[in-house]
């Protein structure tokens, strides 16, 4: 019988202690764990910690922030907005919260509660960064910058995430700020060597600012990496027509471009660009033709179709072109200019002083050069 009661008194003894546990323990418990990156034992923890006490705001929030940190977003959500109506006036809170509703592709309530949380406190970075990072998914990438700036000024962290600088990088070069977008993209770099993009938007940058060599570099480090995309091969082909002038080179790095990816349309247009500097108008014409067929909305490319057709001296052919181009970009000054040339040929000197007067008004330096030519009709 003794030795009965010394059996069930040791099966007992566990759950006894488990019972004893007070809120507080458990609670501590789950920080150490979670400390320790063991979230998933942590969350179990502050689950005790709740279920002793059930308003025990802090452990509340911090099974949410397990519950993030584990993927249940639905669930955090639910945590969190309880741990915010019990702690309403704290930052981590409504950031934790957001974070959750932008997993879950919710950006309205994401965006709502981070900017609740910044009202809380305005130099919390990461909610500058989640909202950087929101605004960049939006392609409006002034606020995202502006948030991003807000980020760095505040982190008391160095910032390491590649993805990060690129995207930053990425954003500069979209609106022209190529210097910047070096600096980031070379940031980038330093935390990730093989991310094929990084090279492709430096590529990009040292185009923009002529740097045609260093361009042609970058490049060459994405094709290692990536040899089966057409990208690098047509940012080559781009600094040898447009930089070095070169458009025999230009045409055989397009042609590999197309090797890579048949009927590419930016490799198509390049070639029927080329061949038009060359004066191979009728070659030209089919290359342009497949690029609209890529993209039937590519304005360049009906401008230079025109052109083509212009040369062969197929007006009609190339004023449809040029109108479409203009339907595309109303501020288009080459469809005009082209469109103005063809009606001279035409005798048509009223359609042709209209295309002066709309490139007049668009303050286009060809202007005054085609008013020139219709005095003279």
């Amino acid at each position: 019988m003794k030795l009965y009661s010394m059996i069930v008194a040791a099966l007992l003894l566990p759950a006894l202690m488990y019972s004893q546990t007070t809120a507080q323990e458990w609670y501590d418990k789950g920080l150490k764990l979670k400390n320790e990156k063991k979230s998933s034992e942590a969350l179990t923890a502050f689950k005790e910690a709740v279920k002793l006490e059930s308003d025990y705001k802090e452990a509340i929030y911090e099974i949410g922030w397990c519950q993030n940190d584990t993927r249940d977003y639905v669930g955090a959500i639910a945590s969190l907005t309880k741990a915010r109506s019990l702690w309403p006036g704290i930052g981590k809170v409504h950031f934790e919260l957001g974070y959750a509703f932008e997993k879950i592709s919710s950006l309205d309530s994401a965006m709502n509660n981070y900017n609740l949380c910044l009202q809380i406190n305005n130099t919390y970075s990461l909610a500058y960064k989640q909202l950087g990072t929101i605004y960049y998914n939006k392609d409006d990438y002034e606020t995202a910058l502006d948030n991003f700036m807000k980020y760095e000024a505040f982190t008391k962290n160095p910032i390491t995430d590649y993805l990060y600088w690129y995207r930053k990088g990425f954003m500069n070069n979209a609106l022209k700020k190529f210097e910047e977008a070096k600096i980031s993209l070379k940031k980038s770099l330093e935390f990730k060597t093989d991310y094929t993009n990084t090279y492709l938007e430096l590529g990009y940058s040292s185009k923009n600012l002529r740097q045609a060599d260093e361009a042609i570099e970058w490049f060459n480090e994405a094709m290692k990496l990536d040899a089966k995309s057409h990208i690098p091969y047509n940012g080559i082909a781009e600094v040898y027509r447009d930089i070095k002038k070169d458009t025999d080179m230009a045409m055989t790095w397009y042609q590999k471009s197309l090797g890579v990816k048949t009927d590419e349309r930016k490799a198509c247009f390049g070639l029927g660009y080329c061949l038009n500097n060359k004066g191979r108008y009728s070659e030209a014409l089919t290359y342009l033709q497949k690029a609209i067929q890529q993209e039937p909305t590519y304005t360049a490319a009906f401008v230079e179709l025109g052109y083509s057709n212009y040369m062969l001296r197929n007006n009609s052919v190339a004023l449809e072109n040029f109108n479409k181009a203009i339907t595309l970009n109303p501020k288009n000054e080459n469809a005009r200019y082209y469109s103005g040339l063809v009606y001279i040929i035409q005798n048509d000197k009223a359609m042709a002083q209209k295309m002066v007067d709309e490139l007049k008004a668009l303050n286009s330096k060809n202007a005054d050069a085609l008013q020139e030519k219709v005095n003279k009709l």
